[in-house]
């Protein structure tokens, strides 16, 4: 990581509950949240934990992690952490070309990923890691088409190849400036929901503030759930090799 690259601001969040239907039982709170800071080496991390029992507030006491407590449910804590990022910016403690990497607690990543959300953003202005598995589903449907049909554009970059996408989950990256550009649309798709709208989140900041998005193939980061998990990488064992070289903390 450079010098002259900008700062990642990781907003992690958690609850007691971690995910459904996980891939393998090492898809839990402690786990996924130490592969994401291995991962991230050399990134600053702020957690909003929501609805969260003793065993989430451990895991940021054993880290130095800086964290917030709430009980807004899944929508009310993701536009939550869009209140931190909001606050830390105009306070001056956040800089307007700061990354924000908003990440939720049922997350693998591999190593490098890092440097590819770096990277990712030079091409984009919203960075996804995943390499969603609905992309190449000739049954799923995304606003009348079917995800296959979509058509694409690649880029080539250092980590490996990029493509435009329509939509991700809520685990993404973007800057300081154009999360408070978008800040409605993030609004929009958050307040009186239960569950996040990410979906037409994006499409809505795609068609109507001509936004891009990109996801890198294969990914450098996957959902936990054992239908989703992204193509080509050994999820499992990523994920044990982080267990494994960070089992003292």
């Amino acid at each position: 990581m450079s010098e002259n690259e900008p700062n990642i601001r990781v907003l992690y969040r958690m609850s007691s509950r971690c995910g459904a239907n996980p891939a393998h039982s090492n898809f839990n709170n402690r786990s996924c949240f130490l592969n994401c800071q291995a991962a991230f080496p050399n990134s600053h991390f702020y957690a909003v934990l929501d609805n969260a029992d003793e065993s989430c507030e451990s895991i940021m006491k054993d880290t130095g992690t800086p964290y917030e407590m709430t009980n807004l449910g899944n929508a009310g804590a993701f536009f939550f952490s869009f209140a931190v990022a909001t606050e830390k910016s105009s306070n001056g403690e956040w800089n307007s070309n700061d990354i924000i990497y908003f990440a939720e607690n049922d997350y693998c990543h591999r190593p490098g990923a890092e440097d590819a959300l770096l990277e990712g953003m030079h091409i984009s202005d919203y960075v996804t890691l995943y390499d969603h598995p609905d992309k190449y589903d000739n049954e799923q449907i995304h606003y009348g088409m079917h995800y296959s049909d979509i058509r694409a554009k690649l880029y080539i970059g250092r980590s490996g190849y990029w493509r435009s996408t329509t939509s991700t989950c809520a685990t993404f990256g973007t800057t300081v400036n154009v999360l408070l550009e978008d800040m409605e649309i993030h609004r929009k798709f958050c307040e009186g929901w239960s569950m996040i709208q990410d979906c037409a989140m994006f499409h809505t900041l795609i068609k109507t503030r001509k936004r891009s998005l990109i996801s890198p193939m294969p990914g450098f980061a996957t959902h936990g759930e054992a239908n989703w998990l992204a193509p080509y990488i050994d999820w499992i064992r990523v994920l044990d090799e982080t267990q494994i070289s960070r089992e003292e903390i």
